[in-house]
């Protein structure tokens, strides 16, 4: 039998050797941050006593994103995948959400699109070597925090108060902004295992502000790996993205269930995998 519950703080170390084996880059710290930002919704299935398995979910009000999903080597092929998923999208809707997507690894793919799952776009990967020099940038100001809530919610029509909230509260050092009195872009430059630093969410008005932040961004930190996912329909925003030394990584499948939302066209880096 297996069994699944929510996902405490005693479950952060299994949580994160699960993505240390898949190389994912996650901290204890993201997993806190999870449960932080929905309390229920991250889970663990057990079976004979011994964690099995992973999933989380993300809720916006009727959007939501399900990311982390992961099963122990030795108990693949069992369904629990699978039992995951469904318990996880239950839960999701019975919170009255209508959209949930995901950014689904290929060998996943078709046990997505077996639970209903369509295909959106291409979720492209990059990152960017160092270059073991850098100028120095200020982060922004806090006072532009009510700014960049407003911002973001107007780019992406998404209210994402809360976990920006807690990359405010968290990574303070790490928040940057463009615009000469009006806002024009930010990012959150986010640590992560390895050294690597992961840039996103990055929204702007357009790719001309986004270059303008982005280069900011590289000239403080060209010194460590840095990371970004951007939707391959934003054009603009891969083309800036290569232009700036950022190399391809292996991309995931950008898939949802329940009604379509476009909200890409602002969106230069996304959040994570598990938070869209």
């Amino acid at each position: 039998m297996v069994e699944i519950i929510p996902m405490t703080t005693e479950d952060t170390a299994f949580a994160t050797d699960l993505t240390d084996i898949e190389k994912w880059g996650y901290l204890r710290r993201d997993f806190e941050r999870l449960m932080f930002i929905e309390p229920e919704g991250c889970f663990i299935a057990w079976k004979a006593d011994h964690r099995v398995g992973m999933v989380t979910a993300i809720s916006y009000g009727r959007f939501a994103f399900l990311g982390c999903l992961i099963v122990i080597k030795e108990a693949r092929g069992e369904g629990i995948g699978e039992k995951l998923m469904r318990h996880a999208v239950d839960f999701l809707k019975r919170k009255g959400v209508r959209t949930i997507e995901l950014d689904g690894v290929f060998k996943a793919v078709p046990l997505y699109r077996r639970l209903g799952f369509r295909d959106k776009y291409l979720s492209l990967r990059f990152v960017r070597p160092p270059e073991y020099s850098h100028k120095d940038h200020p982060p922004c100001p806090e006072n532009l925090f009510p700014e960049i809530l407003e911002f973001d919610r107007r780019a992406t029509g998404i209210g994402r108060e809360k976990p920006l909230g807690a990359y405010f509260e968290d990574l303070p050092d790490h928040i940057h902004a463009s615009g000469l009195g009006r806002l024009l872009a930010y990012a959150i430059v986010r640590p992560r295992a390895d050294n690597l630093l992961e840039l996103g969410p990055m929204v702007a008005e357009s790719a001309a502000s986004a270059r303008v932040l982005l280069q900011s961004i590289i000239d403080k930190y060209a010194a460590r790996p840095i990371g970004i996912g951007i939707p391959a329909t934003n054009s603009e925003g891969v083309d800036l993205i290569i232009s700036s030394g950022f190399h391809y990584r292996e991309p995931a499948l950008r898939m949802y269930l329940g009604e379509r939302l476009e909200y890409e066209k602002h969106i230069y880096g996304i959040f994570s995998p598990e938070k869209g």
